[in-house]
């Protein structure tokens, strides 16, 4: 038996961390942070920290990486698995970190010489993707590329006879990056149970390996009973409570129907064996950020394109924030070719972004999605050194240029809007109804990108709107991952509990796969499998 401790990450968007514990080892998927207010840190319990054997990191973004430092402040002293690509990114994103809780007049938790203690182990030095490998001994691990950003990775790990598949942040709709579909790695394998826990003796043992979800918020010791079945609930911990299934007629049971499972029988091993072989897969932690939206990325670029033209055709400027690295890379390009008549700045950070990928062909694809002409890289090239664009380096090379222009775009770096740069541009564009910031990605509560969206009259009489660039996935990604990774138990991640409980509620009616069950968990629920 596995068990999964949320520490962050699902029921919120942030601080990603998924502790997985079994009798011999405990392995940490992610470890990030939540933007918003001061900095949310993951519910780490430390007095687990210094038996970890392990941690795997996705990708660089903050919320799965910057509170890993924060891990070796608690005594851990072993590697953190992930990408060359990644390492390299992780420099900033610490350095960005550590700026952004000093401009909120904080502390981090943790000193540099903690970030400088960080062990690295490089997954393509071990083995190429979709390939197993044993990071540790009689733990099992493969990557995969997840499209999300440059290093982006998913993960699939065998310990104690289970199998855990971790997609971290994942997308198949990148117009430049590259995924490796997991699918066609789990659909050829099948589980290879030689663990004890597995025979029919541990079967019977853990109530032949039902769910056993923790979820907050029970009374202790409260009984819940149904026709077939009583549900107990007993205190695990100061802030989880159990909640088992008790069989009560010989030969069948009921698991819990809020997480959408049948009727089973478990009358005899055999039958045990096929309930745990559902899937090829026992727990899979699915990033389902986008919740209920079912747009695909076409979608996306449509919205786009009909905003720009819109404001263009008016006679004004659009602002784009972006993060240094991700999205703002895909859509300068698709705007260039989108827009060709119209004049487009881009700021140094974006430029950089940009001149990373050319290093990283590997997670390139040859050519891109919604991108015509010749392969990405010469793309990219093309845009670096054929110009046709503007690189602003002063205040007053910028003030120049939006005297300049009128119809125009402006890529900027900071997809919140925090820094300085972004509330200097916003300041020359907010007194322009003409003009549009157009936010492009997830905004963090309480970023001035926030107080835009939610009350842009209060600081200019500019347009503020929303157009999300698919870099995550939606219900019908959701809907597509399940069918070609199916899984036991599929817990949904990297959203807020509401809009996971509603596509939950949405999965299960259209039964993605017969068994399966669907978690719509919180920071600090458990889960065994």
């Amino acid at each position: 038996m596995i068990k999964l401790n949320v520490w962050g990450g699902a029921g919120e968007h942030g601080r990603s961390a998924y502790l997985l514990s079994g009798s011999r080892f405990r392995l940490l998927l992610d470890c990030g942070v939540k933007k918003e207010g001061t900095g949310q840190y993951p519910l780490i319990e430390p007095e687990i920290v210094p038996q970890l054997d392990a941690v795997f990191l996705s990708h660089a973004h903050e919320d799965h990486s910057v509170a890993i430092p924060l891990l070796y402040k608690m005594g851990y002293q072993g590697e953190v698995w992930t990408t060359r690509e990644t390492r390299a990114q992780l420099r900033k994103y610490f350095a960005n970190w550590r700026r952004f809780v000093e401009r909120m007049g904080e502390e981090l938790p943790y000193d540099e010489a903690d970030e400088q203690a960080v062990r690295y182990r490089y997954l393509e030095d071990a083995v190429v993707s979709q390939t197993w490998f044993e990071p540790i001994p009689e733990v099992k691990v493969m990557w995969g590329r997840s499209g999300h950003l440059a290093g982006s990775v998913w993960f699939g790990v065998e310990m104690e006879g289970k199998r855990i598949f971790y997609s971290g942040d994942y997308t198949s709709e990148s117009l430049l990056l590259q995924e490796d579909c997991p699918a066609e790695v789990f659909s050829q394998v099948s589980m290879i149970r030689e663990n004890p826990l597995f025979d029919a003796s541990s079967s019977e043992r853990w109530g032949a390996e039902e769910l056993i979800a923790m979820n907050s918020g029970q009374k202790t010791g409260g009984f819940i009973a149904s026709q077939d079945r009583i549900t107990v609930a007993s205190e695990a911990s100061s802030r989880t409570l159990v909640s088992k299934v008790i069989p009560m007629k010989q030969g069948n049971f009921t698991s819990n129907e809020a997480d959408g499972v049948g009727r089973a029988n478990v009358a005899s091993g055999a039958d045990r064996a096929a309930i745990s072989s559902v899937g090829p897969v026992d727990l899979a932690i699915v990033d389902a950020a986008y919740g209920t939206d079912q747009d695909t990325q076409a979608d996306k670029l449509e919205q786009l394109e009909q905003a720009i033209r819109q404001t263009i055709a008016q006679g004004g400027k659009v602002l784009l924030p972006m993060p240094v690295v991700g999205r703002g890379q895909e859509i300068i390009l698709w705007a260039q070719q989108q827009f060709p008549a119209v004049p487009i700045t881009v700021e140094q950070g974006l430029v950089d972004g940009m001149k990373q990928l050319m290093h990283v062909p590997y997670w390139l694809r040859e050519q891109g999605e919604h991108i015509t002409g010749s392969s990405l890289q010469d793309e990219i090239d093309c845009f670096l050194t054929g110009r046709g664009w503007d690189l602003p380096t002063t205040t007053q090379e910028r003030e120049q240029l939006l005297e300049q222009h009128a119809a125009s775009l402006w890529f900027i770096p900071d997809g919140m809007m925090q820094s300085s740069l972004a509330r200097w541009y916003y300041s020359q564009l907010s007194d322009s109804e003409e003009n549009l910031i157009l936010l492009t990605g997830h905004v963090a509560h309480g970023t001035f990108a926030d107080k835009l969206l939610r009350v842009p009259d209060k600081y200019g009489v500019c347009e503020v709107r929303k157009i999300r660039y698919k870099v995550h996935q939606g219900w019908k990604d959701v809907e597509r991952m399940l069918h070609q990774v199916p899984a036991r138990h599929t817990v949904l991640v990297h959203a807020e509990r509401a809009e996971t409980d509603r596509l939950k509620e949405g999965l299960l009616r259209n039964s993605p796969s017969p068994g399966t069950v669907i978690h719509s968990l919180s920071a600090g629920d458990e889960l065994y499998v």
